[in-house]
């Protein structure tokens, strides 16, 4: 792809993210039932780890010594509390309504990247998000149908990620990606350890190939959505990545016979043209005061 401009690779990256993490998240709805997403999230800690280690084999030991040891910590906290989130709700409720609710993730970077990161905004970004959080209220609709743990745990995983994208932005001037990349998920295999332990539980030989698979396409959307990001402007990839929403309805349709009410689809575009708004004028923004 060397011929291609960068924001087409960006954006060619973003749906491969998009495409492995529905596949997962299919994957998960297979299983999410038979085991627990303590047990499930240490497997795929395991896995990201043997998939990464030839990354990590290539670099010096003295350059991952991080030089903001609570930041990176925060952040393999942070992704261990995203992961088992995305486990237990992706396990227990339609796929593209678990999407939508995905959606959510750059309304709370943004938000948090204001709040801690002190990131300047106007008022019509704060308006945006704002509607942006109140179509998440429209795919709930709290009041007229019962709000599921499910839900929340999707809820609160986009949070959770949200917070993993602020502490990466703060870290990221003065620690490398590899650095990033190397303790947000080595972390997490001892951090997942302890709870795993308690629910243990051998897997079936026949499950084997789905748990892997799941870790293995959770892992890759992993990476090649940071190289979308990487590569290209925010305002050109995020729009790419709210792909998500109508795979996942495509897939559960087939393969589970879902297919999400006409509020979910409302409440997902409201979010969709909430944060593609902010994210371009965020854009716009930087531009004029980088000109």
């Amino acid at each position: 792809m060397m011929n291609f401009p960068l924001a087409i690779q960006g954006a060619f990256w973003m749906a491969v993210s998009a495409f492995c993490y529905v596949g997962s998240a299919v994957l998960i709805r297979f299983i999410g039932d038979a085991y627990s997403p303590f047990l499930l999230t240490f497997f795929r800690s395991v896995i990201a780890v043997i998939m990464l280690a030839p990354m990590i084999y290539r670099v010096r030991w003295s350059s991952l010594w991080p030089k903001r040891p609570i930041p990176v910590l925060m952040t393999g906290f942070f992704s261990y509390v995203g992961i088992f989130l995305w486990f237990y709700a992706a396990g227990r409720m339609p796929v593209a309504e678990f999407f939508a609710l995905q959606f959510a993730t750059p309304l709370f970077t943004i938000a948090f990247a204001i709040i801690f990161l002190r990131e300047r905004s106007d008022l019509a970004s704060w308006i945006a998000t704002f509607i942006g959080f109140a179509g998440i209220l429209i795919v709930l609709r709290p009041g007229f149908i019962e709000i599921t743990t499910a839900s929340i745990a999707a809820v609160a995983c986009a949070a959770s990620y949200a917070s993993v994208n602020t502490l990466i932005k703060s870290l990221s001037k003065s620690v490398t990606t590899t650095v990033i990349v190397f303790y947000a998920n080595v972390l997490l295999v001892p951090v997942s350890l302890p709870m795993a332990i308690k629910d243990w539980q051998l897997p079936y030989l026949s499950d084997w190939p789905t748990i892997v698979g799941a870790a293995v396409l959770s892992t890759i959307g992993y990476i090649t959505v940071s190289k979308g990001i990487a590569m290209a402007a925010a305002r050109v990839v995020q729009p790419v990545n709210f792909l998500r929403m109508p795979l996942g309805a495509v897939f559960g349709w087939i393969i589970f016979s879902e297919f999400p009410d006409i509020w979910t689809w409302v409440g997902a575009i409201i979010i969709f043209c909430a944060t593609t708004y902010t994210v371009h004028r965020g854009t716009q923004r930087n531009r004029r005061k980088n000109d």
